[in-house]
């Protein structure tokens, strides 16, 4: 603590829960209380000139509107949801939750939005920025392009189409997925850390770290292409050929999960049952189901983002900073892109060697051969079936003889 008192200038905070569907009270313990345990020790350091607060740009995803860089006020007092997490018992504080939340999706943009209420009230006269990044995916340049560690937002959906377990999901697929790669989040970080010391703002200044809107993706591209790259790269711990639908209907989903997901996942466990092999696939799937059933909110709305103050910030920096410390391109290629970031997911994270793409490529011919086949087979017991009941068998029959 002593050593943090002398040295430390600059406070960057990005602890938080991300899990969507995290229980409230953990939640306002993380992304409220949390932020309230930083400003105390940043009130105890005498050479702080910079603190920068990492949120999400959905913190007012309920609104129907553009979502200005702007702190929006809420309903009830981040410190009043602290104390209710402290004394209130789990049944009233679960019983309270639906009202609470409002019109938000989740926990996790409910307590990230008082979180910023908090900070604007509770920072004093430290100079503090807040930066919010939309959708946090696989780096664009550095360290490496592609790079990715963890399964979190888009890479899941990457992973689970990639080795053939995803095969529907809801969504429209013209909504617009606003990814951001994690290189340029963390330049905006430090961009605002060096805004906060030379500038010296008198507000919280908040700025969405987003790629431009101009040249986004939409669920429908972002499958097409990845379907694309799959193809010519696929991963070698794929169990079937890799396809996704997305679909607005939840009846239709419904009928594609049990086709595609749990029909087939039944099978397989049966098949492994009788062979003395262990179950799992069923089970993973209402896993999976569960984890996307989180996303549809996401899946299903668009929303568009003021980017006033980051363009503002990046005509700041020199030009040799705007190189170095880049967030706000307007060149970014998507087919480029999207291919790094699928050799990430298969190297970085699915720990995939990339000398073993011929034993991938093979097994997704095989794989693609035995479902035409199941798909053949299944066909002609359909048509066998409708025949018998029809009687068109013996009508052929007849004519013939």
């Amino acid at each position: 603590m002593q050593q943090l008192v002398q040295d430390v200038s600059v406070v960057f905070h990005s602890a938080a829960t991300v899990r969507f569907d995290e229980p409230l009270r953990l939640a306002v313990r993380m992304n409220i209380a949390g932020v309230q345990r930083v400003l105390n020790l940043c009130h105890k350091l005498p050479l702080l000139v910079s603190l920068v607060h990492v949120s999400t740009a959905y913190a007012n995803c309920c609104l129907d509107e553009e979502i200005k860089e702007q702190i929006y006020p809420t309903s009830i007092l981040p410190q009043q949801m602290i104390d209710a997490a402290e004394w209130m018992t789990d049944d009233t504080f679960d019983a309270i939750q639906p009202k609470l939340l409002g019109k938000h999706p989740n926990t996790y943009t409910y307590t990230k939005s008082l979180g910023e209420i908090l900070l604007r009230d509770g920072r004093g006269e430290i100079p503090t920025s807040i930066v919010r990044p939309a959708i946090v995916t696989a780096s664009w340049k550095e360290p490496l392009p592609g790079w990715i560690d963890n399964y979190n937002t888009a890479t899941g959906l990457i992973a689970g189409f990639g080795t053939g377990f995803l095969k529907t999901m809801i969504g429209n697929p013209k909504t617009q997925l606003s990814l951001t790669p994690v290189d340029m989040t963390v330049n905006m970080i430090i961009s605002c850390g060096w805004f906060n010391a030379v500038c010296k703002p008198k507000e919280v200044n908040v700025f969405h770290n987003i790629c431009d809107q101009k040249n986004s993706v939409t669920i429908e591209a972002f499958l097409s292409r990845m379907k694309q790259t799959l193809a010519q790269n696929p991963m070698q711990a794929m169990v079937r050929v890799p396809s996704g639908k997305v679909t607005e209907s939840l009846l239709w989903n419904k009928v594609l999960r049990f086709v595609y997901h749990l029909l087939p996942a039944f099978c397989i466990d049966c098949f492994n049952k009788a062979r003395g092999k262990r179950v799992f696939l069923y089970q993973r799937y209402q896993i999976i189901h569960k984890a996307s059933s989180v996303l549809e909110f996401f899946t299903m709305n668009s929303w568009q983002f003021s980017t006033v103050n980051t363009g503002r910030l990046s005509k700041l920096l020199c030009k040799d900073d705007q190189s170095m410390f880049y967030f706000d391109k307007l060149d970014f290629d998507w087919d480029t892109y999207l291919l790094n970031y699928n050799l990430g997911v298969k190297q970085y994270v699915m720990k995939e060697d990339m000398a073993d793409l011929s034993k991938a490529k093979t097994r997704q011919t095989r794989l693609a051969l035995i479902e035409n086949v199941m798909k053949g087979v299944l066909l002609l017991l359909i048509l066998r079936f409708v025949a018998a009941q029809t009687g068109i068998t013996n009508k052929l029959w007849e004519l013939v003889v």
